[in-house]
């Protein structure tokens, strides 16, 4: 999800300016999914907070985040600013529900830190990737469209692992090794 966010504030107005945008209007993409994912961030894990099960939480980001992604790479001027605030709404709760995951793991307020701490990180690097890999499918010729598929590709696979968030298994799961 933070490689999603990285691509969109990397990608998404050189895009629209590609497509005949202005910097000013192509910015204003940018504004408005930081808005809508600061939003997001803080008021969808508030309707969750009495669901121990965040799956279907975390299923509705990752399906916000698809149709966006969908709608940038097959037709990204049909509903640009809808596209912005679905992908700014997906993004920024998606970000919320992990953390909240990993500390649902752990009842050890330290241990869950410290694996927040190794979310965050590993997080962070590999999201550096993200608009890394659209840039170099932009150099090979492949077009916008092709990183925003990687994008949604990617959507569906986080999707997949999700399934296995079962919070029945988190005792089990985070057992030290005997």
């Amino acid at each position: 999800m933070n490689g999603g966010y990285a691509a969109m504030v990397a990608w998404m107005a050189p895009h629209y300016q590609a497509l005949g945008w202005s910097a000013a209007k192509s910015g204003s993409l940018i504004a408005l999914l930081s808005l809508v994912q600061a939003a997001a961030a803080l008021l969808l894990p508030i309707l969750a907070r009495h669901r121990h099960d965040r799956r279907p939480w975390l299923w509705l980001t990752l399906a916000l985040q698809a149709a966006g992604f969908a709608l940038l790479a097959w037709d990204p001027l049909a509903a640009p600013y809808l596209t912005a605030a679905l992908l700014g709404a997906g993004l920024g709760a998606c970000f919320s529900f992990f953390m909240l995951v990993a500390l649902d793991h752990l009842k050890d307020a330290l241990a869950a830190g410290a694996l927040a701490a190794l979310m965050q990180g590993g997080g962070y690097f590999l999201s550096a990737l993200a608009p890394w890999l659209m840039a170099r499918l932009l150099a090979a010729g492949y077009g916008y469209g092709a990183g925003w598929l990687l994008q949604l590709g990617l959507v569906a696979i986080v999707a997949l692992m999700v399934a296995r968030l079962a919070p029945a298994h988190f005792a089990r799961v985070m057992r030290p090794p005997g």
